[in-house]
């Protein structure tokens, strides 16, 4: 990772992923550790976003397990 005081250059971008390939995208960009995420959707709560069916699920599948 970069210098905890961000004496380097940086940019501010935005991506707009499809949703199948966001998850890797996302996965990759944090691997590298070059990227810092910002929510957008501050003033959503958890339970409103788009991906808590899927989160239920895999608690789901969790406790099966």
């Amino acid at each position: 990772m970069g210098s905890m005081f961000r004496s380097e250059e940086v940019a501010l971008v935005q991506l707009l992923l499809p949703t199948g390939s966001a998850y890797n995208c996302v996965s990759q960009l944090g691997e590298l550790g070059l990227v810092e995420f910002r929510d957008l959707n501050e003033s959503v709560s958890a339970f409103q976003r788009r991906f808590v069916v899927d989160v239920r699920r895999c608690e789901e599948l969790e406790k099966t397990f």
